[in-house]
């Protein structure tokens, strides 16, 4: 019993700390709103130096940040707000096959307007500077920061249309969200009733363990809301894998998503292969 409950207790700390958004690499981030603040400056001083080679070598390149320029108003934003941030890294120390990339994603505010702005940027190295802030504190000078180069930027206003065409009740839902949206609530529903069949049952062995197990989902299917996108992870273990999603940002679309409920069809097929009695 007292092992069962170790388990429960474990299964939920590791999906909380899955829940855990991972905080923006500072050094990324001052990057990337200095890099933004020139788009909207038409500061070529500084982005030229940011742009990585493949959008430096564009000769299309001065005419995509002049559009990008010319959605922003001419007045300095009221807020700016860092709604969310992923990280790729490499495997191990010193792989190539992944660069560390950084996206950054955005809401610029101004009068009458709010702007999405989406940042990829790669790490390019690092470098050491000295920092009289730290000197003042009578702390050693010189430190290290990451360097970054700029490998996309998006930029999308935020209006009335596209952020109610995002919304959950939004029109144009058609039988393949519903039949989604049925997956997505029977998924959970047969994991609780198998985990309930196993704790009621009398002649289960380590029933606990059966009632855990009920709740192991394998692999991981999605759906875009908005578009009907749909998506497979089929190399997936999870515990309570179905839920819906939304992110910070106004444009963001909800996603749906269940994991096949293998541990309770394995509890209830074991269930039912158990004699009525106890022997």
């Amino acid at each position: 019993m007292r092992m069962a409950k170790a388990a429960i207790l474990a299964g939920l700390a590791l999906i909380l700390a899955g829940c855990e958004r991972l905080q923006a690499e500072p050094d990324a981030d001052r990057m990337g709103r200095r890099f933004i603040d020139a788009i909207q400056r038409d500061d070529w001083t500084v982005l030229d130096p940011a742009l990585s080679p493949a959008i430096a070598n564009d000769p299309r390149h001065n005419a995509r940040f002049q559009a990008l320029r010319a959605k922003f108003p001419a007045d300095p934003p009221w807020s700016i707000k860092l709604i969310s941030s992923s990280r790729t890294r490499p495997l191990w120390p010193g792989a190539k096959a992944t660069r560390e990339q950084t996206t950054l994603n955005y809401i610029y505010g101004f009068s009458g307007r709010s702007l999405a702005v989406d940042l990829t940027v790669e790490r390019t190295g690092e470098k050491t500077v000295y920092d009289r802030g730290l000197k003042l504190a009578g702390k050693d000078p010189f430190k290290t920061v990451k360097l970054y180069q700029a490998d996309d930027v998006t930029v999308t206003p935020i209006g009335a249309d596209a952020v109610k065409a995002n919304a959950f009740w939004a029109r144009g839902k058609g039988p393949a969200h519903l039949a989604f949206l049925l997956a997505v609530a029977l998924s959970p529903l047969l994991m609780v009733v198998a985990a309930v069949s196993a704790a009621r049952s009398r002649v289960l062995k380590h029933k606990w363990w059966w009632a855990l197990g009920a709740f192991v989902g394998l692999g991981s299917v999605w759906m875009n809301w908005t578009t009907g996108q749909i998506g497979v992870v089929p190399v997936a273990v999870n515990l309570l894998g179905f839920g819906a999603t939304k992110g910070l940002s106004p444009l963001a679309p909800w996603i749906l998503r269940f994991s096949l409920p293998v541990g309770a069809l394995a509890v209830l097929i074991r269930l039912k292969t158990l004699p009525k009695t106890p022997a």
